[in-house]
């Protein structure tokens, strides 16, 4: 028989308040995207204040110190003017040339599906299904695209980029579109001697024309494309002092908060209960902003001078001296939990004695060394692009030959994870390099 008793249990469980949620969000932000956070919270909160720390405020401030008159700023006249897309710099070429309204909507649309390199990436059929347009007038469209400046926009693949460049380029060197229509794959292996052979010419004239080749465009677009400059303001600044180092938050990245003391004096009077409890809420809210983001200065100074303590060799060597290191080295230094420190080196930058770097730069994985020690992953790719740097270009190195090189060192590496690094550095194969030396 089924019956109900009363048991009665203890456990323990974890909750997150929502302070503690906003403490932990405003540690992952980084400098930029917490002045913005602040911003937001104090204009939804009239108890918090936030000081802008900008170079004219400071100026603007020692002036009325002076008694001097505030100087007029037009805010509106340093605001940057949007720059024209690559769409929109090739649909105004298309205007100009009184196309009928149907080729005009292809060329248009097609303009609009090129990336920033100037590539139409989609297939014809892709595009022909879902709008309904004839394959013919496709056709049409691409070849008023591919007719606009500069020369070669509008391509589908690299071979047919630099084939419109030579065609519209009444001195392009003798054989280059036979060059670049049939052997294009063994340009790139630096077959010159099959392609003379193959085209019946001598090597000197296929020499002439690979250099006219070098001298194309392999990315049209870019010449059309509007780029934005990015600028970084690092979270922390770090200096050498004899033998050792300093650690400080970058003055732009400190927010200034404050209570607004009209409210807190308000609340005193207790005039209306309702405004009184609103307000209360609202000192509340922001007495945890202004401990969160101390919190987060806080954290921000242990773990950076953590990673330096780490990486000291760094500071006076420079990448090749990097250490290995992962999230865990730093969470045990510290004695804090792996989460904690990922979200505070997650978006931050530190200038340092060699650069600014993302505080990520300095986790690398380790690579065994012959003498049983580790070498950072970083380290390893420096080196790499040490030996490369100074080969002879009539006799470049190969991925074996770096492996060899660095197994000489003391490195171990198989030949794919060199390749695998020289990939990642953007550096060409040894046979590609030799061709262009």
């Amino acid at each position: 028989m089924l019956g109900f008793q009363l048991v009665q249990d203890q456990r323990v469980k974890l909750a997150i308040t929502p302070e503690l949620k906003q403490s932990i969000y405003i540690l992952s932000l980084s400098g930029y995207e917490l002045i913005q956070y602040l911003q937001e919270q104090a204009m939804e909160n009239p108890v918090l204040e936030l000081e802008d720390n900008r170079d004219y405020y400071l100026y603007r401030s020692k002036l009325r110190a002076k008694g001097e008159a505030r100087p007029v700023q037009d805010m509106l006249g340093n605001v940057k003017g949007a720059q024209e897309t690559l769409e929109a710099k090739l649909k105004s070429q298309l205007r100009l040339l009184s196309l009928p309204a149907e080729v005009y909507r292809a060329a248009a649309f097609l303009a609009g599906n090129l990336n920033e390199d100037g590539y139409l990436d989609m297939d014809m059929e892709d595009i022909q299904s879902p709008s309904g347009v004839s394959a013919e007038l496709l056709e049409t469209a691409l070849e008023k695209l591919q007719s606009l400046e500069p020369a070669g926009i509008g391509c589908r693949n690299l071979k047919e980029c630099l084939l419109l460049q030579i065609v519209r380029d009444p001195s392009a060197a003798p054989y280059a579109y036979e060059v670049v229509s049939g052997f294009l794959t063994e340009l790139a292996k630096g077959n010159l001697g099959r392609i003379a052979s193959d085209l019946k010419i001598t090597k000197e004239q296929v020499q002439a024309a690979v250099r006219y080749i070098r001298g194309l465009n392999p990315r049209p677009g870019q010449t059309l494309t509007a780029f934005e400059q990015h600028y970084i303001v690092p979270d922390a600044v770090v200096e050498r002092a004899g033998d050792s180092f300093t650690v400080a938050l970058h003055a732009s990245n400190l927010p200034r908060l404050s209570m607004n003391r009209e409210c807190r004096d308000w609340v005193s009077l207790k005039q209306s209960m309702e405004a009184s409890a609103y307000l209360k809420d609202c000192m509340k809210s922001a007495r945890w902003v202004i401990r969160s983001v101390e919190m987060r200065k806080a954290t921000l100074l242990k773990v950076i001078y953590a990673i330096m303590e780490e990486q000291r060799a760094f500071l006076t060597s420079g990448v090749r001296s990097l250490r290995p290191m992962n999230l865990n080295t730093i969470a045990s230094r510290l004695e804090m939990h792996e989460s904690t420190v990922s979200r505070a080196v997650q978006g931050k930058f530190v200038l340092t004695p060699h650069g600014v770097f993302p505080l990520k730069y300095f986790f690398a994985a380790g690579l065994t060394t012959s003498d049983g020690s580790e070498a950072s992953s970083r380290k390893v790719k420096a080196r790499i692009k040490e030996i490369i740097d100074s080969e002879d270009r009539r006799s470049p190195y190969s991925d074996q030959k770096i492996v060899d090189i660095l197994f000489s060192e003391g490195v171990q590496l198989s030949r794919r994870t060199v390749t695998k690094y020289r990939e990642e550095m953007r550096i060409l194969s040894s046979s590609t390099r030799k061709q262009r030396a």
